[in-house]
């Protein structure tokens, strides 16, 4: 009986091989489809501020590969978050044109820029099409005063910023006498011309306000602080141009406090660059002091394992940009960009940074910042401010408060 033999020895073979004997099972399950949802970058990823630039597009990509982990979910369909990294080279027009492909790549929201001049670039164009733009670094003040809704950032403005330092440096360091410098860009210019109000409304003296270029004799320019009589010098610029002052100080004897404000200076890059140099620098940025973050230790040490450099202080920001974004797609269970925005008006979340939320006008509702100073190759939080400082006007365009006529301009 040879066919009823090997009827038994078909059956056998798929007993022990473990498959379905039945038609109705002979299928595999059909894998859950997954739709790729884009979240733009936009940033400085060459040039001068390319290590500042990679390390913002560096933690909002940590934080989508920690949200993709977990397999989520909007209205019950599997999605992947994606981050598009754009290298807008800190150019306005390059950021606007920047701006225009990642429309059309598709994105739902963007997260960028990282300075105030390209963000200002760029503004309409986001608000135009109804996607927003979350910025983890851009701090001029003016940004928040354009009037588009889909406009928020993760950190204070620079008033604020410059307000407290001034109350510190001049309250608490006694600091009476300062040199007052930009770098010509929209951040530099606003944050000095703030900062050059605040303080001398604290009670201090601006003995010289100056702009420099690349072209500039940086050490022609200190040693001419110091012969005005400055204590201190206030640099509104960026932080690998910083290094370069503290270095020039350095080598000029000292006796000149070189101090920013909202320059992403406060991380290891600026303490390696700068080396010895870097002692006694104060700079004030928003946040708590990272060693206060719940979960900063986790997040440094996965930073570092996977990226190496380029962790610096407003870094985390944008990593919570990353987490608040997927959080209001959550709350909608959709990635519709125009309810985004709306959500994000409303949305209060608690992130590495602690808690986020915006005002009308797309600023954090509660901005906190905390004076740091340079100490041995480690940054020593001195002074943390919550509470907002007294209301100040900022100076308008061509006060006092705008470089000498004579100063070096920028080109």
């Amino acid at each position: 009986m040879p066919g009823i033999y090997c009827f038994h020895k078909k059956l056998l073979i798929l007993m022990l091989a473990g498959l379905p004997l039945s038609p109705a099972g002979a299928a595999a399950e059909p894998e859950e489809p997954v739709k790729t949802i884009l979240i733009g970058f936009s940033g400085a990823l060459s040039g001068v501020s390319e290590a500042f630039g990679k390390s913002l597009a560096n933690a909002a990509e940590m934080a989508l590969g920690e949200i993709n982990r977990q397999n989520p979910k909007l209205g019950g369909q599997r999605v992947f978050f994606r981050l598009l990294r754009q290298d807008d080279r800190n150019d306005p027009q390059t950021s606007a044109t920047v701006a225009r492909q990642l429309l059309q790549a598709g994105v739902v929201a963007v997260i960028g820029t990282s300075h105030s001049g390209t963000a200002q670039a760029v503004a309409k164009i986001y608000s135009d099409a109804g996607v927003a733009m979350i910025t983890p670094a851009a701090s001029a003040a003016t940004l928040s005063e354009q009037g588009y809704s889909s406009f928020f950032r993760m950190i204070g403005h620079d008033d604020r910023a410059s307000a407290n330092l001034a109350d510190y440096t001049v309250r608490v360091m006694n600091v009476r006498r300062f040199g007052v410098i930009d770098n010509g860009s929209v951040y530099g210019t606003a944050v000095a011309a703030s900062f050059f109000e605040q303080a001398r409304q604290a009670g201090a003296r601006v003995v010289a306000r100056e702009r420099v270029s690349y072209t500039t004799d940086l050490r022609q320019m200190v040693r001419r602080m110091k012969q005005q009589g400055a204590e201190a010098l206030f640099f509104g610029g960026y932080s690998a141009q910083a290094v370069l002052l503290a270095q020039i100080i350095q080598q000029e004897g000292g006796g000149l406090r070189l101090m920013m404000a909202s320059a992403g200076v406060v991380g290891a890059t600026f303490l390696i660059a700068a080396r010895s140099a870097a002692n006694e620098v104060i700079a004030i940025e928003s946040g708590a002091p990272v060693t206060g973050m719940a979960g900063w230790r986790r997040f440094e040490e996965e930073y570092n394992q996977r990226f190496g450099l380029y962790l610096y202080g407003l870094t985390p920001f944008a990593y919570d940009a990353a987490q608040v974004l997927v959080a209001a797609m959550r709350h909608n269970g959709s990635a519709n960009p125009r309810r985004l925005v709306d959500t994000l008006h409303q949305i209060s979340f608690r992130g590495l940074t602690g808690p986020v939320a915006f005002d009308a006008v797309g600023n954090p509702r509660s901005p906190v910042f905390t004076v740091y100073e340079a100490q041995d190759q480690r940054w020593v939080p001195l002074q943390t401010y919550e509470e907002p400082p007294p209301a100040r006007k900022r100076p308008e365009a061509g006060q006092a408060a705008t470089p000498n006529p004579g100063s070096p301009t920028m080109r």
